[in-house]
């Protein structure tokens, strides 16, 4: 708890500018985000206290949100993959190998299956993504929102082993799917894939990698047609040494809040986490 405060703690300790900058930006944000906030109450006083508890509160409830965009624009930030887990936007990148004691991006990994990554971005259109029939190997692909939250996860345990097709869809969208596409709903537009596949070991490697080259990603207005390598861009101002966690916690906890913010104009909140927005409402309105 200490470690994830400590930025926290630095802003409130000058000029208590957590209700006059901090708070107003950020439900400003949600709020022109269309998230589903509770309805503002009328003012009340609130001790400097109850206001320092509710902002340790807020930064540990945006943490995990603000660590996945920065995962995410660093393992995207590619103009296309390779024999790594960097891969652009909707498109899998296959880890060929059992990953290295450096790997950072993913804190622990595992090292009984290899890796398949994928970040979808839904904002246009739902995304398909396809699995080939594993013949009984075991894999996995647990499906993460923005907000670390694994909210369907295809694979041996849950849809078995053979081929299929899924409908990754964005919150509110109601089209047609095409014929036998069974349909996710994700909380998130953006939708991080981590999948494992069961190797082995080296020597069993091979089989493996036939399996992750069928994973496919397809926008719906394309599914049926072949799938081409997505070319991605580079934006040099993403920082592509430093591990997304390390990034995170060295943030200035004002940096921090107002990046949060603009993360929630896309990225909305679950209709559960109503208590904490309240919470920080309650702040803003005692402050004017």
């Amino acid at each position: 708890m200490k470690r994830l405060c400590w930025g926290y703690e630095r802003m409130v300790a000058t000029s208590n500018p957590l209700g006059r900058l901090v708070f107003p930006a950020l439900l400003g944000a949600a709020l022109a985000g269309g998230g589903p906030l509770p309805a503002a109450r009328a003012a009340e006083t609130i001790s400097a206290q109850d206001a320092h508890s509710i902002g340790v509160t807020a930064y540990l409830y945006f943490y995990p949100l603000v660590t996945m965009d920065f995962t995410q624009k660093q393992l995207t930030n590619v103009a296309k993959a390779g024999a790594g887990i960097n891969a652009p936007m909707n498109m899998f990148a296959n880890v060929p190998e059992y990953p290295a004691a450096t790997m950072k991006v993913v804190v622990r990994p595992n090292f009984d299956t290899l890796y398949s990554s994928a970040w979808l971005d839904l904002t246009k259109e739902p995304m398909i993504v396809s699995v080939p029939d594993t013949q009984g190997r075991y894999y996995l692909l647990p499906m993460l929102d923005m907000w670390t939250d694994v909210f369907a996860s295809p694979g041996w345990r849950t849809t078995g082993t053979q081929a299929g097709n899924y409908a990754v869809v964005p919150p509110g969208w109601s089209g047609a799917l095409p014929a036998n596409v069974v349909r996710i709903d994700a909380p998130t537009p953006y939708v991080w894939i981590l999948g494992r596949t069961k190797t082995d070991g080296p020597a069993d490697y091979g089989a493996v990698h036939q399996i992750q080259a069928a994973l496919k990603v397809s926008p719906i207005s394309r599914f049926g047609q072949a799938v081409e390598p997505v070319a991605g861009n580079v934006d040099p101002g993403v920082d592509m040494k430093t591990p997304p966690k390390i990034q995170v916690d060295t943030m200035p906890a004002g940096k921090f809040f107002a990046y949060a913010a603009e993360i929630l104009k896309v990225q909305p909140p679950h209709i559960t986490d109503e208590p904490i927005l309240a919470q920080m409402l309650s702040v803003r309105d005692t402050q004017g």
